[in-house]
């Protein structure tokens, strides 16, 4: 049986250029010569698509021969400075190799205003997206679909997601246990324009101020929200703090970027990080382990989560046909930014 390797072998370029131009991807920069010399080797070798071997012949997808494509809801941009997305993405495409499967397309809906999708036999969804993109999707995969980081419909589709209420409890507790009891937070998605599609509350931020409550240790003046998740946004996010005559003695921080922009604030007015504030934030990225002070961090399992959608994403072609739902655990690690509470 002839597969795409085989035609690419022949032709001598990659596995993804002949996906992508048998299955028409107008979008690939590619000679017309080449596009040509695919399509006549596929002809000549008798190349028979996927999903037409499976009509004919009722058979499940060799794993070899699975073509799967990657929804970013972020921006390259946004990828680079934030790793955490990136991070996921890069989970996805080492399993992806270890496995010999083809990933056909990466579709970053931060700068893409019309999605187009080639012919695949999967996709994987890593982060929040809007209703009409769900649809779109949905039009085009049916089932064989796999969210990351949000489950928007768990009876239907397979999904992996962080166990938020956990984490922010390790969070809050380790600052707890070091005496803090003015605690604030910093996250983003606080200024959304109303052009911007719907966003949930962040889940940090509500089980931040869930735990609090329950004991009576919650400051609503103690929030503090920007557009974003960048180091920028941190960065503003602590001078609107620092224009307030009192500060919480500690932050749990939704992000390391933004983790790493709130103390270049307070190193701007001469606030010792963690001498007159703790931080605590969110991710555990490379860097994270660098700066100065190293940042105290909740671990998230980044790589595994994309690892284990693909996983998912195998077993549902396979013919699995019960949703499944993963749940990844996270790790407190403590390093340099969080210490006990200074008396003054």
């Amino acid at each position: 049986m002839v597969t795409i390797k085989d035609i690419a072998k022949h032709a001598d370029v990659s596995i993804a250029t002949v996906s992508r131009v048998l299955n028409n991807d107008k979008n690939l920069s590619v000679a017309q010569e080449t596009r040509e010399r695919i399509m006549s080797i596929a002809s000549e070798l008798n190349y028979t698509p996927v999903r037409q071997r499976q009509q004919k012949k009722n058979k499940k997808t060799p794993v070899n021969e699975v073509e799967i494509g990657i929804v970013m809801w972020c921006s390259e941009e946004y990828e680079w400075e934030d790793t955490y997305f990136l991070s996921i993405r890069r989970g996805i495409e080492n399993e992806c190799n270890k496995r010999g499967i083809s990933v056909n397309k990466i579709v970053h809906l931060g700068n893409a205003s019309n999605m187009q999708i080639g012919n695949i036999d999967g996709l994987i969804v890593v982060g929040e997206t809007d209703e009409e993109t769900e649809v779109k999707m949905r039009e085009k995969i049916n089932k064989n679909m796999v969210f990351v980081n949000d489950s928007p419909d768990s009876e239907i589709f397979d999904s992996v997601v962080l166990d938020y209420e956990q984490a922010t409890q390790k969070a809050l507790a380790h600052l707890l246990a070091l005496g803090h009891t003015e605690i604030g937070f910093i996250g983003g998605n606080g200024n959304k324009n109303a052009t911007d599609k719907k966003q949930k509350e962040d889940p940090r931020k509500i089980y931040y101020q869930k735990i609090l409550k329950e004991k009576n240790l919650f400051n609503p003046d103690y929030i503090y929200e920007v557009c974003d998740y960048f180091m920028s946004n941190g960065y503003e996010a602590m001078k609107k703090a620092l224009k307030h005559q009192k500060l919480p003695t500690a932050f749990f921080i939704a992000s390391d970027a933004m983790a790493i922009g709130a103390i270049r604030a307070l190193h701007e007015v001469d606030i010792q990080v963690p001498g007159d504030i703790s931080l605590v934030s969110f991710n555990d990225i490379d860097m994270a382990g660098f700066v100065q002070p190293s940042l105290t961090t909740i671990k998230i399992y980044t790589e595994e989560m994309g690892k284990m959608a693909v996983k998912l994403l195998l077993d549902r072609l396979a013919g699995r046909e019960v949703p499944m739902k993963v749940v990844v655990p996270s790790k407190l690690v403590i390093r340099e930014s969080s210490a006990e509470k200074r008396e003054k």
